[in-house]
């Protein structure tokens, strides 16, 4: 992966974001093996150490996405965190799911490509505590989300993902999810997935994808 050289190089030569960055991580599916292209995104985690975001994030966004530029992933996502808050995300700072519910994809799938780790800082969490706190977030979202269907869509693939991780999926490799999503024979949940992995357009109304999303959430 010349590309994680490539960005650790200009990191390094960019006086700021060498001074800000505690870490860069590239996680998820380009790691764990089951990146689809013009599917898939790249998943970057960017740790300060201090700093003004407005000017840093969108500087690394900008050299990410230049040094990424022959991947087919479909963007490259950037989430940011101060370092201060990762002994306990869910609590403080913002609670992203790789650090909470997907944290053990996120520690077993993930490089440094700039700085240190960040294993040893994380705090390990309750997986059951964990299902209530996410379906309760996944609900609240299909309230803040009414009116964007492209955000309905994203929030009923998370509740696929978690309700195959509740029927039994070992990891939210796609294979794994589309494997449990067959044993539950839940045709709409199929459905969405598949369009999903296919890359393909889900002719679903907004009111088809809150019902959707709500009645399993519920459940």
């Amino acid at each position: 992966m010349d590309f994680l050289r490539s960005i650790a190089e200009r990191i390094e030569r960019d006086d700021e974001l060498r001074d800000v960055l505690y870490s860069l991580i590239l996680f998820g599916s380009y790691i764990r093996g089951d990146f689809v292209d013009d599917v898939s995104d790249l998943d970057f985690f960017a740790v300060l150490k201090e700093g003004d975001p407005e000017s840093v994030i969108p500087r690394l966004r900008v050299l990410l996405e230049e040094c990424t530029e022959n991947i087919a992933s479909i963007m490259v996502d950037l989430a940011w965190e101060y370092i201060v808050n990762l002994d306990d995300p869910l609590n403080k700072g913002y609670p992203f799911k790789f650090l909470t519910f997907y944290q053990e994809d996120f520690l077993e799938n993930h490089v440094v490509v700039y700085g240190c780790r960040i294993d040893g800082i994380l705090p390990r969490y309750n997986w059951r505590d964990l299902v209530a706190w996410r379906a309760r977030r996944l609900l609240k979202n299909v309230d803040r989300d009414g009116g964007n269907a492209a955000m309905l869509r994203v929030g009923a693939g998370e509740v696929i993902r978690l309700k195959a991780l509740m029927g039994g999926a070992r990891s939210i490799r796609k294979d794994e999810i589309l494997r449990v999503l067959r044993t539950l024979q839940d045709d709409e949940s199929l459905e969405v997935f598949m369009a999903y992995l296919e890359g393909e357009e889900l002719n679903w109304s907004e009111e088809d994808l809150v019902s959707f999303t709500r009645t399993r959430l519920e459940k």
